[in-house]
């Protein structure tokens, strides 16, 4: 079995400054997991390879919500769930997260983009290890404004209420952060990437 990352940047828009940031993802995930990776674009899914898949990773993604094919998303959601195996959400696949369980997004009122900080309010889950506050690279201009009722949230920032989520239930994790981007200087994202395999293992 791999680790199935889903891109949730659609094929035709990928630019070659997304395509680097997609294969350091795939880069640091392979190192984090211990296991192979693979990859396909979102509107591509495949519902029996996902469901073959010891673990998925929804990416982030620069293109709009509104740009997105509903019907595309909707399979998506369905070949997720149907997986029924551990999921990491990176910013806008947390977000997906959200939409896939019931909750809403939106345009927040200020984007984050940088290294930024974050205050930690649940150390449980894909968290593991942190301080109440730490300094995460943020780079989004939605946010997750609505979830239901039995998914946690882990951590939020001055202009952002969710920036991390656990699902137990479920064994789905996001966050709102990317923890693919990490630094001598702040190294907490490499840390969510191990402890996300080790709760799906």
């Amino acid at each position: 079995m791999a680790v199935e990352v889903v891109f949730t940047e659609r094929r035709s828009t990928l630019t070659e400054e997304r395509a680097r940031n997609y294969a350091r993802l795939k880069e640091r995930l392979a190192a984090a997991s211990g296991q192979a990776i693979d990859a396909t674009h979102y509107e591509d899914v495949d519902a029996d390879r996902l469901a073959r898949a010891s673990s998925i990773v929804l990416s982030g993604s620069t293109t709009v919500w509104s740009e997105r094919d509903p019907d595309e998303l909707a399979r998506l959601g369905d070949a997720v769930r149907a997986a029924r195996c551990p999921v990491l959400g990176i910013c806008a696949g947390m977000q997906l997260q959200a939409l896939f369980a019931g909750g809403t997004i939106e345009v927040g009122g200020t984007g984050e983009h940088g290294f930024l900080p974050i205050r930690v309010h649940d150390t449980r889950d894909v968290l593991r290890g942190f301080p109440a506050e730490a300094v995460v690279f943020q780079d989004h201009t939605y946010e997750i404004t609505a979830l239901p009722e039995d998914v946690r949230v882990l951590a939020s920032s001055p202009v952002c209420a969710i920036q991390a989520i656990a699902d137990p239930a479920r064994r789905w994790w996001g966050t709102q952060f990317h923890p693919e981007e990490s630094s001598t200087e702040h190294p907490l994202g490499e840390q969510v990437l191990h402890t996300f395999f080790s709760l799906a293992a």
